[in-house]
């Protein structure tokens, strides 16, 4: 029964595809030079997450990497706090880390890390503070 629900719903999706096209579309699949081709695609709705990470937390996320011993503890610390690349773009941004648009979640975290725990760890080493 629910392959039937499933198979109705693409026909339909496929059925509200075929009244959108143009006329000259139309005209061109009548002429026989043309075909029809599926292409599945992600609904822009599920692209797009609405979590949006408040200052607060922005805040405490910060404080929380200004006390972490070494780069693997900030590296917890954000996995537990942040999830997408567009929650780290956001986090960066907070923090004034320039990032590029092809930037992958992993580099943006990386920077995120260097400029702050990063940071810390490199001006104790220059003041010959030991952690």
């Amino acid at each position: 029964m629910k392959s039937k629900l499933l198979l109705t719903k693409f026909i339909e999706e496929i059925l509200s595809e075929l009244n959108r096209l143009s006329d000259s579309d139309v005209c061109k699949l009548e002429e026989g030079g043309y075909s029809i081709s599926l292409k599945i695609l992600k609904n822009k709705a599920q692209r797009e997450s609405n979590i949006e990470i408040t200052d607060s937390q922005k805040d405490k996320i910060l404080k929380e990497l200004q006390l972490c011993k070494t780069r693997e503890e900030g590296y917890e610390i954000l996995s537990k706090y942040l999830n997408s690349k567009k929650e780290f773009e956001a986090f960066a941004r907070f923090l004034d880390i320039s990032v590029l648009k092809q930037d992958k979640a992993d580099k943006i975290k990386a920077k995120i890390i260097e400029s702050t725990v990063g940071a810390i760890l490199r001006s104790n080493a220059i003041q010959g503070k030991t952690t």
